[in-house]
């Protein structure tokens, strides 16, 4: 694909120091099925005005670890056509994108947390709504007035309103 756009100089980063390290030439490639992808490697590198191979380990590189776990949970067919990924960084975090207040001027979490305070549910809840905030309720946790969304590892994330958003952010940054 960078030949086809006529990419002249290119970055190769890899996760295995053992690919790099071969495809740099400082390491030979002595299993017999990987010396044909070696020489193709060699040959392509060629086609480039520059090229350079850099390792990155895989516990500084979270997106090609959440990458490769995305990948492995999709079904590929072998002549299956897969879009490129295309990735935006933003210049805030997602999570301050995230907050806003409901057009009934309280935050989202409010039914929650009163229900998991007074265990009762809105007075316009039916039978379907109630079991979702039972539900939802259970992934939280009440401390005082404070509300805390529990996540899989154990940590407690602090619930806060659009206010509060706002106050942090600006003390922060």
């Amino acid at each position: 694909m960078a030949i086809d756009l006529d990419v002249r100089e290119l970055l190769v980063m890899g996760d295995s120091d053992l690919l790099i390290r071969q495809a740099q030439g400082e390491w030979e490639t002595r299993d017999i099925k990987l010396i044909p992808y070696r020489q193709c490697v060699r040959d392509l590198s060629k086609k480039f005005k520059s090229i350079e191979f850099r390792y990155i380990p895989r516990f500084h590189n979270e997106l090609a670890d959440a990458l490769a776990t995305l990948a492995s949970m999709l079904p590929y067919l072998g002549n299956t056509h897969i879009d490129p990924l295309e990735i935006q960084v933003r210049n805030q975090h997602s999570y301050y994108n995230t907050i806003k207040t409901e057009p009934d001027g309280e935050p989202w979490y409010h039914d929650i947390k009163r229900f998991l305070k007074t265990r009762e549910y809105p007075e316009h809840a039916k039978g379907d709504q109630k079991r979702t905030i039972r539900q939802l309720a259970s992934g939280f946790f009440l401390d005082g007035e404070i509300l805390y969304k529990r996540t899989p590892d154990l940590n407690l994330l602090r619930c806060i309103d659009a206010t509060e958003a706002e106050q942090i952010m600006s003390e922060v940054h």
